[in-house]
């Protein structure tokens, strides 16, 4: 059965205007981390991308509103979910979210409002 989360995605400088060119790509991740072994002993963590939403050249200013679908099958209640966001224009990553935005299980919702944080590019 195909689920709904649904949110914002804000920047402190409302005032920010995103270019012609531009990519939201948001994700919905499983976040329930599998370490594996890599050949130097030390440990990786792994996690997989359940569902991703992409909006190209629809909104330009914050805060952006946004509807993701995700298959109810894919989520486990004893699992941990969080969004992730990433704002690409041309070509190059302009905006983030620098922390987990999570959702789904243990507490959290299908509701969410997600800051993200600007890539200074040099």
């Amino acid at each position: 059965m195909v689920r709904h989360i649904e949110g914002t995605i804000d920047y402190e400088k409302r005032n920010e205007v995103l270019n012609d060119n531009h990519k939201i790509l948001i994700y919905l991740d499983d976040m329930t981390l599998t370490d594996i072994a890599s050949q130097d002993g030390s440990y990786v963590r792994k996690f997989h991308t359940i569902s991703k939403l992409i909006l190209e050249n629809q909104i330009r200013t914050f805060p952006i509103t946004f509807d993701m679908e995700y298959d109810e099958k894919d989520v486990e209640k004893s699992s941990n979910y969080s969004l992730r966001v990433r704002i690409v224009a041309d070509g190059k990553t302009r905006f983030i979210t620098s922390s987990s935005v999570p959702v789904l299980t243990k507490g959290y919702g299908d509701m969410v409002d997600i800051m993200v944080e600007k890539i200074d590019l040099m």
